[in-house]
């Protein structure tokens, strides 16, 4: 395979398959950046096939300072597409629509007529999902990226062929697109499993067909690519014993931080070596409150000791920055409670950067992660970033082994009980939140694990002994 020369240094090509990327500012964008800023130095030079923004808007924000972020000399290749669910939908919806205006119009010399119910028989339901899921959301919705981003990088001239393929999923669109452009390139695939993506606990199909098919297809992917990265080492071993042959070809390489993107951090000038403020702790969440990941059991901890007397706002603060999307009565009575009394703040999402800046200023980082065997949220290496301590409120897993591992801060159960004493612990001194060791820290910095990412890339397109 021929090189590119350029400053008389060998420069090798990869094309990052990435669907979300700056100035997206999702989680899952933050890991093909990290890696893009930092590869050049490795003797890499990036191309990034992603989607355009307003594809992607409004389920996440677009920050165009995070845009900034990408450098000058790498190319973006921005592929829009259509949602094709999403427009069957809208179709089912007008046409249901029309037939309703139709006897509603026709009724009014007769306005005792009824009007029909539309058909709501489980059997047939159920087979219109499965239709509509097998059609115009397999692997996931993102399907419809699929055949454009291909015809796309199909036209390429040959001097911009990529040496390697790195596609980092969700969605898993991804992959089948790396897959896809791989073989017609006859050039090595690395795959990035930023999630889980059969054994996810919180995305599934709701058919056995289905679910078999994309098992398959997931194995087909993996079989035929060099190598496969997984952001979890419990990832990587559930990806090993689901996939045997994976064994001599699958690493983990954590999610991180690029250290040139923040700015000095701001330590309080009292208590700073516990994580404190001059009055007590401030735990502070950045992102968006929904689903399983919600505070309820927290909430409810602080206020069962508020009311018991042992616990008053000057001791513990909580600070919520950004979106609060949960139905939860009980939490949201628990917070508007909280509120109240002055030991909770909730306040709207703000720019990435914005968002920096304020977890460098907090004193206590708090994560809320449900049960999560093999995920760990992204943001949580920004949080790292921060040197401030970490307080995981949430079940055992990936999350938690991360923590402990690393000495980032302590963890709680999801749990009433022991929530409860953890906060007396903290609040009497009896526990203290220390913040990471430095060298912990610098092991999640990007242009460390980029080194990591380029040696597989290397290794991917070294061109393999015979015999």
């Amino acid at each position: 395979m021929i090189l590119h020369k350029a400053g008389g240094e060998t420069v090798k090509r990869v094309l990052m398959v990435a669907y979300y990327f700056p100035p997206v500012a999702a989680s899952g964008a933050m890991r093909p950046l990290g890696f893009c800023r930092n590869l050049a130095a490795y003797g890499w030079q990036p191309q990034v096939l992603t989607t355009t923004p307003e594809c992607v808007y409004p389920s996440h924000q677009v920050d165009l300072k995070l845009g900034e972020r990408v450098p000058a000399d790498v190319e973006v290749i921005r592929v829009p597409y259509i949602d094709r669910l999403q427009r069957v939908l809208q179709y089912r919806e007008m046409l249901k629509g029309m037939v309703r205006r139709g006897p509603a119009h026709k009724s009014a010399s007769n306005p005792g007529a009824a009007v029909r119910p539309p058909d709501s028989s489980p059997g047939r339901s159920t087979l219109k999902d499965f239709i509509l899921d097998w059609a115009f959301a397999f692997p996931d919705r993102q399907c419809g990226w699929l055949s454009r981003a291909v015809r796309k990088l199909q036209t390429l001239h040959e001097k911009d062929v990529p040496h390697v393929i790195f596609a980092t999923g969700g969605p898993w669109t991804n992959f089948l697109i790396g897959d896809t452009l791989a073989k017609h390139f006859h050039c090595p695939l690395v795959l990035d499993y930023r999630d889980p993506w059969n054994c996810n606990p919180y995305y599934s199909f709701n058919s056995d067909a289905l679910t078999r098919k994309s098992r398959a297809t997931e194995a087909q992917v993996c079989q035929g690519a060099s190598h496969v990265i997984a952001n979890t080492d419990e990832l990587r071993e559930r990806l090993i014993e689901e996939y045997e042959f994976l064994r001599d070809r699958c690493t983990w390489i954590p999610n991180g931080f690029d250290r040139e993107t923040l700015s000095p951090p701001h330590v309080p000038q009292e208590r700073s070596g516990l994580g404190l403020t001059s009055s007590g702790y401030e735990l502070c969440h950045f992102g968006t409150v929904y689903g399983k990941r919600t505070p309820r059991i927290l909430l409810q901890a602080v206020w069962e000791l508020f009311q018991e007397n042992q616990l008053k706002p000057e001791a513990i603060r909580l600070r919520f920055v950004g979106g609060w999307d949960t139905t939860d009565q009980e939490c949201e009575y628990y917070a508007a409670n909280l509120e109240k009394y002055g030991f909770l703040r909730r306040e709207p999402p703000v720019s990435h950067s914005v968002c920096l800046r304020e977890m460098q200023r907090s004193s206590v980082l708090l994560v809320l992660q449900p049960d999560s065997p093999l995920q760990v949220p992204a943001k949580i290496y920004e949080y790292v970033a921060t040197g401030r301590p970490l307080l995981l409120i949430g079940g055992e897993g990936a999350t938690a082994n991360l923590v402990a591992r690393h000495g980032l801060g302590v963890s709680s159960p999801n749990h009433i009980a022991r929530i409860k004493a953890l906060l007396k612990d903290l609040t009497t001194g009896t526990q203290r939140l220390v913040p990471p060791d430095a060298a912990r820290v610098n092991r999640f910095e990007y242009r460390s694990l980029t080194g990591e990412l380029a040696a597989i890339l290397d290794a991917a397109v070294r061109p393999r002994p015979v015999g």
